[in-house]
């Protein structure tokens, strides 16, 4: 309620401020060459003197805004600069527009270095020519967004760049599809590439996660998202292929944001965040469980006659009222398990950065530092991150750029996920041993060793868990480069780029006994583990740029160059039981090993590329490029493979015979490209032979083969087509882009896969064969600047996919079918099958429940009841068992009156049909109101939380719809009687599968911009307020917390498919308020 009357009168004081606003005098324009809009001119205001006031550049579509100060108004000038350009000056007499067009200096070269927001991307092709698939956005107002990652920005914001986070705590890893999933058994994540360096965010194959996991060691949200200026998604093979083999699944370059001319600015951006708990799934009380619990034994019992078994447990005190029962207190409450471990929180921002420079040197250093608590209790996230990017010019023919970062994030999780065990520990148990009045808790947890659901590690007491035990990871990135640019002759230019990075990460893991209840001698007493990995990347690149126009309408851009990439990484970890605090990981007096491994990697990428791009007459394009690259990690027959490309592009706006359209129709562009990408096998040297001493020779010593050597291994390709097309209408007002796909995967890779024991190994640690496709469509539209006037702008953005998978051949190792040899409750079939997409779910279709004696027979394909040989009516059985009145129905697909695994068919798929998103930015002078929209849409996902909330099987807690459940004859109901140990009700069926579209209300923001006439007396340039709600709303029919939920799975290294789209209860993603400001002078 407070922060509800803060935010109403931050937006009445913003109100106020609008009715008394003095008017800045503003300056619009746009900035363009000879053929077209240029992108990162530098417009600045000094005066005659060349004292530099306020500056700008022109943005994407080459259009600037600029205020002059209202103090200033004699002697100034407007500056245009733009490297490759001549400066020009224009003297200000108060114009409302400027219009201004560069002259190209013939004594330089056209910028090709992607820095802030270049005309020519990396390759000196300019983006108006371009004939492969790419998309850039600018990162406009981050500081705003109450988000700690680059994915959560990126979230719905690009076409068919599927980004799902795994989880809602703090510091969680988020994946990254770009144009789907490509590979079974390799990385889907796409090559991050930072400021033209490769940014290492993927963990070695051979990484030991004994005590860690990838999510913990995800390096990518250790970047700022403050820091960062433009995001380019490279996604066909003619924009892809220049980065080699990491670039398979997709690039996204990331640029930072760089120094401008002019004085030096100080921005300080501070916000505070409040994350709010989603509503949790109600869970049964106490008495509800209790009586739950009687219900389940009373009908086991009636089908085994009150075995010993289900009598003793009737008569359990733990479900009883007995107060002679020594742990009666503890036994007879009413704990709300979810809330005891679960919380509201408070995140804290702050950022600042300095800017600034002359017409030799720009520079810019940040520094941020942010601290997060996550909703579930002992979750958490601190990071503090520092860059500084330095450009200087030596000569109009000699420039380095530079680039400096550090980053530290510190990550605390749970040794365990705490939540699903919450919801289903018996509620009449107390996380805390009882005063004698039975009501007063002590601050002793209450572990007993084994209670009616079992013993560790089927159940434990979640509130230790999230009070007590530790999960600490910390992680530190060190990034270095720097790109050296001479001008060898006008038309020819040398760049030089080196890069290094250092990764280093520390775990540290406590499990204290409390939390187990655990006797001494057990491994996991007071388990202590820890974990290391170091890694760096060096990444050297020479590339040469020829960029030259005959007659003024023949442009070539011809690049070479050569680049190496080398990956060093090394890994341990222990593992200790009877230490005495999180702090003792060591082998101590009285502590036992438990487990140490290590394991160490080193992969080199070398590549040659060489790329040609023809425009003629900035109407019809053509492109060609090819990389011959090797990895280290293939086999010395097949290291080397070549990668082509070919694309093409036709400028139809600039046609003569489309003159009449020149009035409404600014931009028309077709494109078509094809070509080759190549993804190698990960690890350390997987294709060579390997040797290991064995001792088969009595007490002599031996060496012998331990891997075979695999001289046929080959690169896994994807073959990419992309056809798109352009649109633009009255000067950019109306943008429309429109591209179509279809990548095809060849030689999918395959990891340990098994082989005959005659060839005197057991496996293969690679193996390649089958095929996918991946084929689809992408929506781009907006309107820019709909209200073009002083005071009013209005913006519309819109963005739509589809995406449609399918293995079109099974790999020769995949069996079809991995299922158990009997039906098993909880249990989906882990399966590929051709024609399918991967992400398929298999199991049983359910359709209900048996309301009475009369519905429990077999029927036939026309649903008449079947009859035995001796004509009585034949009983349905789940595998050996009859049915009876209450259970479970499943389709009997074979109609042979069984339900077994021979009845399992295609229930749901994991990959959205669509995705997307929208947005709609209204300003009304200084006040500005954002909005952006998500969607995934057409998938479905296992709900294993609701499945195990719903099973009536055992001990666990469940949801208040089992309130609902079969417990009379001709009860009509889905959800089955409660048997406690007994039956087939909870298979893996539909019943448990829902469809997870959402349409989400990811952002909402309101700023205002004070008036600079309110600031100019306290030397202040800007002041801006802001209020941001993330995740506000969700629309969706699913029934769990959260209906994004993660899509990792695919072959693991043992060849087993493993699932995706299950939701086991991970945090679900906050409801988030968020209030700050921007200060800049």
């Amino acid at each position: 309620m407070n922060l509800m009357k803060h935010i109403v009168l931050i937006i009445g004081l913003t109100l106020a401020a609008l009715s008394v606003q003095a008017q800045s005098n503003i300056v619009r324009g746009t900035v363009r060459d000879a053929k077209e809009t240029l992108i990162g001119v530098n417009v600045v205001v000094m005066n005659k003197d060349n004292r530099v006031y306020t500056g700008i550049s022109t943005d994407m579509n080459g259009g600037y805004m600029l205020k002059i100060p209202a103090d200033l108004k004699d002697n100034l000038y407007i500056t245009f600069s733009f490297i490759g350009y001549k400066t020009k000056k224009v003297e200000y007499k108060g114009q409302k527009v400027i219009d201004v067009t560069l002259e190209a200096d013939a004594q330089l070269i056209d910028e090709v270095v992607v820095t802030g927001t270049a005309s020519r991307n990396s390759m000196g092709v300019s983006y108006k020519n371009l004939t492969a698939s790419v998309q850039r956005m600018e990162m406009k107002d981050v500081e705003e967004l109450p988000v700690t990652s680059l994915g959560e920005a990126l979230q719905g914001k690009m076409a068919n760049v599927d980004i799902v986070s795994s989880s809602g705590a703090p510091g969680s890893g988020m994946s990254i599809r770009i144009r789907g999933i490509s590979s079974l058994s390799t990385s889907s994540e796409p090559l991050i590439v930072l400021d033209g360096i490769p940014y290492e965010t993927e963990i070695s194959s051979d990484f030991d996660f004994a005590t860690a996991n990838e999510e913990d060691l995800s390096g990518l949200v250790n970047l700022s998202p403050t820091d960062i200026a433009m995001i380019e998604v490279l996604k066909d093979a003619a924009a892809t292929a220049v980065w080699g083999s990491k670039g398979a699944n997709g690039v996204l370059l990331i640029t930072t944001r760089q120094g401008t001319v002019g004085k030096m600015t100080v921005t300080v951006n501070q916000k505070i965040n409040v994350n709010f708990e989603p509503k949790a799934i109600k869970q049964l009380n106490g008495n509800q469980y209790i009586s739950l619990m009687h219900d389940e034994l009373w009908n086991n019992g009636l089908e085994t006659s009150l075995s010993f078994g289900i009598a003793s447990d009737l008569t359990n005190p733990q479900i009883n009222f007995d107060p002679n029962y020594q742990y009666w207190r503890e036994f007879n409450q009413n704990t709300d398990w979810l809330s005891e471990i679960t919380r509201n929180t408070v995140v804290s921002e702050t950022n600042v950065s300095m800017s600034g420079g002359g017409d030799r040197a720009t520079y810019r250093f940040s520094a941020g530092y942010l601290t997060e608590l996550g909703t579930t209790i002992g979750t958490g996230f601190k990071r503090l991150n520092a860059r500084l990017n330095l450009n200087y010019k030596f000569s109009n023919k000699f420039r380095i750029t530079t680039g400096m970062a550090f980053s530290q994030g510190n990550r605390d999780n749970n040794y365990s996920n705490p939540r699903d065990v919450a919801m289903n520990k018996m509620p009449n148990q107390s996380p805390y041993v009882m005063e004698l009045d039975g009501v007063t808790r002590t601050n002793v947890y209450f572990t007993p060793y084994e209670t009616l659901q079992g013993k560790y590690s089927s159940t434990y007491n979640p509130v230790a868990m999230a009070r007590e035990s530790v999960n600490n990871t910390l992680s530190r990135d060190i990034n270095l480069n720097m790109d050296l640019l001479y001008d060898i002759i006008p038309q020819l230019r040398y760049t030089g780029t080196l890069g290094f990075n250092i990764s280093t990460s520390t775990g540290n893991r406590f499990l204290p006994q409390s939390v187990t209840g655990v006797r001494k001698t057990d491994e996991n007493y007071n388990r202590s583990e820890t974990s290391a990995y170091d890694g760096t990347s060096l990444y050297i690149k020479n590339q040469l740029t020829y960029i030259k126009t005959f007659k003024s309408v023949h442009t070539i851009t011809a690049t070479a160059l050569l680049d190496i990439n080398d990956r060093n990484s090394a890994s341990r970890a222990t593992s200790v039981s009877g230490g005495g605090s999180p702090e003792i990981s060591a082998p101590t007096a009285g502590g036992i090993i438990r487990g140490f491994s290590s394991s160490s990697s080193r992969t080199r990428d070398f590549g040659v590329v060489g790329n040609l791009h023809y425009s003629y007459d900035n109407r019809y394009m053509a492109a060609v490029s090819y990389r011959y690259g090797a990895n280290s990690t293939m086999n010395k027959e097949n290291r080397w493979a070549g990668f082509p490309s070919v694309s093409l592009a036709w400028r139809l706006e600039n046609e003569r015979f489309m003159e009449p359209t020149a009035h409404w129709l600014y931009g028309c562009k077709l494109r078509a490209s094809w070509g080759l990408n190549g993804r190698a096998p990960g690890g350390n040297f997987p294709s060579a032979g390997r040797f290991s001493t064995e001792a088969n020779y009595g007490s002599e010593g031996s060496v012998g083969p331990s891997t075979m050597q695999l001289t046929n291994l080959k690169w896994e390709m994807v073959r990419k087509t992309n056809v798109g097309i352009d649109l633009s209408f009255f000067n950019e007002l109306v943008y429309i882009n429109f591209d179509w796909y279809k990548n095809l995967t060849t030689d999918l890779l395959q990891r340990n896969v098994k082989v005959p024991g005659h060839t005197g190994f057991g496996s293969i640690s690679y193996f390649n064969s089958g095929k996918m496709s991946n084929e689809g469509w992408e929506f781009i539209g907006g309107l820019n600047d709909v209200l073009p006037s002083k005071d009013f702008s209005l913006t519309f953005n819109f963005n739509i996919s589809s995406n449609k998978n399918v293995l079109v051949e099974l790999p020769d190792n995949v069996n079809y079918m991995q299922y158990k040899d009997k039906a098993t409750n909880g249990e989906y079939a882990q399966s590929v099958e051709e024609g399918h997409p991967l992400g398929s779910f298999y199991g049983f279709r359910s359709l209900g429940v048996y309301k009475d004696k009369n519905s429990v027979y077999a029927r036939d394909v026309n649903g008449n009841i079947q009859n035995d040989i001796a004509g009585n009516p034949v009983h349905m059985r789940h595998e050996e068992r009859e049915v009876s009145p209450g259970d479970a129905i499943y389709q009997d697909v074979n109609n042979d009156g069984v339900i077994n695994k021979y009845d399992i068919v295609y229930i749901g798929n994991s990959m959205p049909k669509f995705t997307g998103g929208f947005g709609i930015n209204f300003g009304y002078k200084g006040l500005r109101l954002t909005t952006f929209f998500h969607m995934r849409l057409k998938y479905d996902i296992i709900n294993r939380a609701r499945m195990y909330s719903e099973s009536m099987y055992n001990y666990n807690n469940q949801s208040v719809s089992v309130l609902n459940r079969w417990r009379y004859e001709g009860d009509e109901t889905n959800i089955p009687k409660a048997l406690s140990g007994r039956g087939y009700n909870w298979l893996g069926s539909d019943r448990f599968v829902e469809d997870g579209s959402f349409f989400r209300l990811k952002q909402l923001t309101l700023s205002y911009n004070l008036p600079k006439q309110w600031l100019a007396k306290s030397g202040i340039s800007k002041l801006s307020v802001f209020a941001t709600g993330q995740d506000l709303f969700t629309w969706t029919k699913y029934s769990g917390q959260d209906p994004e939920v993660n899509i990792n799975g695919g072959l693991d290294a043992n060849g087993t498919f493993q699932l995706m789209g299950v939701d086991d209860a991970r945090t679900p993603r906050a409801r988030k308020i968020s209030l700050g400001l921007t200060l800049e002078f």
